[in-house]
């Protein structure tokens, strides 16, 4: 699902590469937490598995696609196929909590009835139903982030790429969200989770955990 082969990533006006030589493969299924301290390289690294950023050197492969040779045009057919959550929701604030996770299925040209069946869907197993009419900036933060989470979900992908995605949650919100991560991981999803957060690495049996540390990669013990 996911190969990356000797990626480095070297921002203008940066003495030190965000990333050095990272090597990673994440097979179809797998739920892995990407783990490190703040500046670590975690964002970057998300951000070239969507197609954000292009690496310095090296070469990135989502789902069977090389990045380094796809085109531009291209991009939002593979975005498509992804589901992101972001720690600050990027949510479109006077939507409604409907129009907003309606909209990952609209960009792709999803029929009218059968988004409104998803987005029920989802806003159940997230929920949210009782809230699906009232706009997304009068919801708490909990609330934006299962949201932002229900977005990612509808389309069904098959990878689903969250960066810090508790960072702004309470611990119970955290638990909640967590919990849904692997609630999709279980239904055959890969899950990548980026986090700083050592007290979620436990609720996964079996996940498997790989560190950065000042843009180099190794596989926790």
């Amino acid at each position: 699902m996911i190969l990356l082969e000797e990626v480095s990533k070297v921002y203008p006006h940066r003495e030190e590469p965000a990333l050095k030589g990272v090597s990673l493969q994440v097979a179809p299924g797998e739920f892995v937490y990407l783990t490190g301290p703040s500046g670590a390289g975690k964002t970057t690294l998300l951000r070239l598995l969507y197609g954000a950023e292009l690496p310095s050197k090296g070469r990135v492969v989502v789902g069977g696609t090389d990045l380094g040779r796809l085109a531009p045009r291209h991009l939002p057919l593979l975005r498509r196929r992804l589901g992101l959550v972001f720690q600050d929701f990027r949510l479109m604030p006077r939507r409604s909590v409907f129009e907003n996770v309606a909209l990952s299925l609209e960009v792709a040209g999803t029929d009218r009835r059968i988004v409104e069946r998803r987005v029920e869907e989802v806003l159940e197993q997230v929920k949210l139903s009782r809230l699906a009419k009232s706009p997304a900036d009068t919801l708490s933060g909990g609330e934006q982030q299962r949201v932002a989470l229900a977005r990612a979900l509808a389309p069904g992908p098959d990878l689903i790429l969250a960066d810090e995605p508790t960072g702004n949650l309470d611990p119970e919100n955290a638990l909640a969200m967590m919990r849904l991560l692997v609630g999709d991981y279980v239904g055959g999803a890969t899950v990548l989770v980026a986090t700083h957060d050592p007290t979620l690495l436990s609720l996964v049996r079996g996940g498997r955990v790989v560190h950065l540390e000042r843009g180099r990669l190794e596989e926790a013990s």
